[in-house]
């Protein structure tokens, strides 16, 4: 059994440097316990194994036992399995909280949402209409009475505009939202490929360990960082490699690998849809949480109405549009016959077929400022008729002998009468207006409570996972403090043992030797 005569002294070396860079990493996790994104990294140690096979002819193996400790470098203390809960419930809370948000946007545009009898709102318009009629059934030949008949209307049609532009300006500024959130999903994905090549190209580490997170700790954590950020937006998966890259999926498609990156596109059409797509294919981009799928969804959500692929199912911005639409067609179908035109006997006039004709006194505004009595009414284009406008207000009134039937207590029947019925755009509502409005708000108001009670469950779901990592990768000050002793008593002890080893060559060389000569 031959044993080296300084061997002694590299092993009491080795556990000096073991424990004093772990003395130095103790210090780095407190010194960055309130890092963001900072990750607790410890130094990972071996056993030295010495083979007896080095020597040309082999030799028992106990001379060479004991050769020290060997240093594999630092790593970090993560788990992926919890990375992905988080930033899973990361995505589908962002969803929950973006869809919340743009429905509380849609729910400002409605009055009646804050206070259901506000001037400003459809209500209010409407009782002012059924004010305004049942003050003109008292005289229904003063052309002064017809006046304000036809302000409570123009008041209707203002309302009606406000809200189709508010609608428009919500969808114009989560457009704007979308473009810049989609820019920085891109920008993410970039610097996420870009960081991958630096940690390949990394070569700090002293050995292999098989540790995914065993490499440059440091730019691990800034990958990390911008990882959960992603997540916010879309929902990812990331594939870890051998070689310390990742490859990252988005909605189930590899858009970050050793090839590059395959950015998203966002684009909107005249009617307001978005379409988010891969530049490469120009495929859409199909995903299942995150604030991008939230806009796409809000902003193309039609609800029940669904007509092509980029509307989606999502009681969004093209609903309530096709909601406000459906009130205004309803309004100028019951208006428009409701009075007839008169004869000079003040009989009402009809057309060849015996049809009573009636005076039109809402319509379609075109582009060039006349109205159309035969177009599609909506929202945004409904009209004052140019022939009320034209005949000025006492137009309203259908002849002015007051004996005649009263045509305008009928309208005011008509339009608020308990059994309207409101169809279109593939749906049925009976009601008054007042009820189909109340609906409306209701519907919105019921969406907005929904989203934000899934997103405070999914939020409490992504705290627990985030209280979770934190537990594992976060710096326990007391638990680095008790590491600070382990390793300074071991120190001191490796210290201890070179000491003694110091002693016995000294006893060996110089006494035993001096005593022989």
């Amino acid at each position: 059994m031959v044993r080296p005569t300084f061997f002694g002294f590299e092993t009491a070396k080795s556990a000096i440097y073991a424990n004093q860079k772990s003395i130095d990493i103790v210090g780095h996790n407190l010194s960055n316990a309130n890092t963001d994104g900072y990750t607790r990294q410890r130094v990972e140690r071996a056993s030295v194994y010495y083979s007896s096979s080095r020597n040309r002819i082999a030799s028992s193996a106990t001379g060479t036992a004991g050769a020290g400790v060997e240093t594999l470098g630092v790593s970090q203390i993560r788990d992926s399995f919890i990375d992905k809960c988080y930033r899973d419930e990361s995505s589908l809370s962002s969803y929950y909280q973006k869809s919340a948000d743009i429905l509380n946007d849609i729910l400002d545009v409605f009055p009646e949402a804050a206070k259901i009898t506000d001037d400003s709102g459809l209500i209010g318009a409407m009782e002012k209409i059924y004010e305004s009629l049942n003050k003109f059934i008292q005289n229904p030949t003063l052309e002064s009475e017809a006046n304000i008949v036809k302000s409570a209307f123009a008041n209707v049609v203002q309302v009606l505009h406000r809200a189709d532009t508010e609608l428009s300006t919500v969808a114009e500024r989560q457009t704007t939202d979308l473009k810049t959130t989609v820019d920085r999903t891109n920008e993410l994905l970039e610097q996420i490929s870009y960081m991958n090549k630096i940690i390949v190209a990394d070569a700090t580490t002293a050995s292999k360990t098989g540790s995914e997170y065993f490499g440059p700790n440091e730019l691990l954590d800034k990958r990390n960082m911008m990882l959960d950020e992603l997540s916010k937006y879309c929902n990812i998966n990331v594939i870890p490699k051998e070689n310390g890259a990742i490859d990252v999926e988005i909605g189930g498609k590899c858009v970050l690998n050793k090839d590059g990156v395959d950015a998203m596109t966002v684009s909107s059409d005249k009617n307001g849809y978005v379409k988010v797509a891969w530049r490469s294919s120009g495929e859409n981009v199909s995903l299942a949480s995150g604030s991008i799928n939230a806009y796409i969804e809000v902003i193309n959500g039609r609800g029940p109405n669904v007509r092509n692929n980029e509307e989606t199912t999502t009681k969004g911005i093209p609903y309530y549009r096709d909601r406000l639409n459906i009130f205004a067609q309803h309004l100028a179908n019951i208006t428009n016959s409701s009075i007839p035109k008169a004869d000079s006997n003040g009989n009402p006039l009809k057309d060849v077929n015996g049809n009573i004709i009636y005076k039109t006194f809402i319509a379609a505004k075109k582009a060039d400022g006349t109205t159309d009595s035969t177009a599609q009414i909506t929202a945004a284009n409904i009209s004052i008729s140019d022939e009320w406008n034209q005949n000025g207000a006492g137009y309203f009134i259908f002849y002015k002998d007051e004996n005649v039937e009263d045509y305008a207590q009928k309208l005011s029947v008509r339009l608020f009468e308990e059994n309207n019925t409101f169809s279109a755009y593939g749906e049925r509502f009976e009601g008054t207006f007042t009820q189909y409005v109340t609906d409306m708000v209701g519907l919105v108001g019921t969406d907005v409570s929904f989203n934000e009670g899934r997103y405070s469950a999914a939020a409490s779901v992504t705290d627990s996972f985030l209280s979770k990592r934190e537990e594992i990768s976060g710096v326990q000050r007391d638990e680095e403090t008790a590491n600070m002793l382990v390793f300074q008593k071991s120190y001191q002890a490796a210290a201890r043992v070179m000491t003694v080893m110091d002693n016995l060559l000294d006893t060996l060389i110089n006494q035993v030797g001096a005593s022989i000569s």
